[in-house]
């Protein structure tokens, strides 16, 4: 399998910010942005290279601020995140494209569903992260993520203790990290961790990559996961794409229920077997045949 350089592209924000990112796939297909998950970084998107290449499909994959080597935002929303992500396809003469968001990506993707979808081909939220000041939709939650976007729904900062404890298990004893996350997670997450070794050690790499400036925009991302949306979902008028695990500790199954039932042209995918890793290699390429029958339908 080819590796692509992991070093990070790099683009001037109009407020002076750097933002950073790197392709995936091929480099001159058709673009599909690429939103990681929380913690994670522009290396996530490593994980779907190959396929991307064979679909003729390039990943742009930007780190978020704070994460990677993308310059840090002081009161950041996520909306935001949607006038990155426009002055970036303007740069990259990206007329149209489409956004997946990756676990916690989600709500990114839909910042930009909501605020430019009339450029969007597609919109797909892999495992996508739902409302999280919603109780009932999180009973099914590892308590561990309660507590920390509980504690970070109070004030960012109070989060930091268990991102510290995240980002030095990382960068120093990654192998013992994954273990204990694997521990955590659902049994065909546990499985891939252990028959994959490769997406394994891809996983350890981008995790760690998110920590690289600190644990600042970790603790600012959490307090924006926590928070209510700073949008409404029945105003998003582009059609997304949910694919949703049914054994899913991250992100329950009842949060994809609540997205379909919210959003005015969703529709859903439902993997009852798949977990919160399992379903981000096994079905990407669903969201990468998605994308290809986005561009029939918009030729018809």
């Amino acid at each position: 399998m080819t590796r692509p350089d992991a070093r990070p592209r790099r683009l001037r924000l109009p407020d002076g910010r750097t933002l950073a990112y790197q392709l995936y796939g091929a480099s001159e297909g058709r673009p599909l942005y690429y939103f990681h998950g929380f913690p994670g970084s522009r290396l996530q998107a490593a994980l779907h290279h190959e396929q991307a290449l064979a679909a003729d499909v390039c990943l742009v994959a930007p780190d978020r601020p704070g994460f990677g080597w993308s310059d840090y935002q002081a009161g950041r929303s996520i909306l935001d995140w949607a006038d990155d992500v426009a002055f970036m396809a303007d740069t990259l003469s990206h007329r149209r494209f489409g956004v997946v968001g990756v676990s916690c990506g989600g709500p990114y993707a839909l910042a930009c569903a909501h605020q430019m979808g009339q450029r969007l081909d597609y919109v797909g939220l892999l495992a996508g992260m739902g409302p999280m000041d919603i109780p009932e939709l999180r009973t099914a939650q590892l308590p561990a993520l309660k507590v920390m976007f509980g504690l970070a729904r109070l004030h960012p900062r109070f989060a930091s203790p268990l991102l510290s404890l995240d980002r030095l298990m990382f960068l120093h004893t990654p192998e013992r990290a994954l273990k204990g996350l694997a521990g955590l997670l659902a049994e065909p997450d546990r499985q891939l961790l252990t028959d994959d070794p490769l997406a394994a050690q891809d996983f350890a790499t981008f995790l760690a990559e998110a920590y690289r400036q600190g644990i600042r925009g970790a603790c600012l991302e959490a307090g924006l996961i926590a928070a209510p949306r700073p949008y409404a979902l029945e105003d998003i008028q582009a059609p997304v794409h949910l694919y949703q695990s049914g054994l899913d500790r991250h992100v329950p199954e009842a949060m994809g229920r609540y997205l379909q039932a919210r959003l005015p042209r969703a529709s859903l995918r439902l993997y009852p077997q798949e977990g919160h890793l399992s379903i981000v290699i096994n079905q990407f390429p669903q969201v990468l045949a998605d994308f290809e029958h986005s561009r029939q339908n918009e030729a018809a």
